[in-house]
């Protein structure tokens, strides 16, 4: 009798970062993106998967027999490594619960949001005048909206999906970095984020504050933060998450 695992048409195998302790799950937001499609297509009932996290410092042998980047998809002989790729072939095999979206506004009031985060925390752009203007673009659409997400009630859709992973990377790193906090008076957005906390989908999903230091500490651009004492003392505390809301 062979010892392959039976292929069954409605599992899915997933790849995403593992955490410094090799299991949890690491602090990339694109794995989290792809973690939390698959996790509302297998609470609709339409898929299972298998989760498992990967060091590439110490990469499994299932891993590299299979793929060389995370996050990465394994259905079948089908090998994606492409999150953007990943998502299209994840809505054409398993079309139910739909998560495309079609909402010119919301896009456009997301779509500068994290590359001026990320000019900020990197030093390119050396105030967060830039990043505010997003976020105070975000928050008026979110105030006019009478969604719980971006798009609609009820779960998240793929726009949700891209957006709240990055919005989290926002809250830890520039606090962590910059000792910049999201302002408490855009209470659309704060709105947003709550729902997301308390939304499954994201929580379950969402890795430690931890681990996002350590995924931006990885990147050549902030690798000499990680001597400032309070990165420091950040790191070495017990890991938690931000999952509340100050308003």
């Amino acid at each position: 009798m062979s010892d392959e695992p039976e292929f069954s048409a409605n599992h899915v195998e997933l790849f995403i970062k593992a955490g410094v302790d090799g299991t949890s799950v690491g602090g990339c937001p694109l794995c989290q993106r792809i973690f939390m499609i698959l996790l509302t297509k297998r609470d609709a009932g339409k898929l299972t998967f298998t989760l498992t996290t990967v060091s590439m410092a110490r990469p499994p042998s299932i891993f590299k027999k299979v793929a060389s980047r995370l996050p990465a998809l394994v259905h079948g002989d089908e090998i994606i490594s492409d999150p953007d790729e990943i998502v299209v072939y994840v809505d054409r095999r398993f079309p139910d619960p739909p998560m495309a979206y079609n909402n010119a506004a919301a896009s456009a009031a997301c779509i500068d949001v994290f590359s001026k985060f990320s000019f900020y925390v990197k030093d390119v752009a050396h105030s967060a005048t830039a990043l505010v203007a997003e976020l105070q673009k975000l928050n008026a659409y979110l105030e006019d909206s009478n969604y719980r997400f971006l798009c609609r009630d009820g779960m998240p859709d793929h726009l949700d999906c891209m957006m709240l992973p990055k919005l989290q990377h926002i809250r830890v790193i520039a606090k962590a970095f910059k000792n910049f906090d999201i302002p408490t008076n855009l209470k659309g957005l704060w709105r947003y984020l709550r729902n997301a906390y308390d939304s499954p989908v994201f929580a379950l999903t969402c890795p430690s504050d931890q681990e996002i230091l350590r995924h931006w500490l990885d990147k050549k651009e902030c690798q000499y933060l990680a001597k400032e004492k309070k990165v420091v003392l950040a790191l070495e505390s017990p890991d938690c998450r931000s999952l509340t809301c100050p308003v």
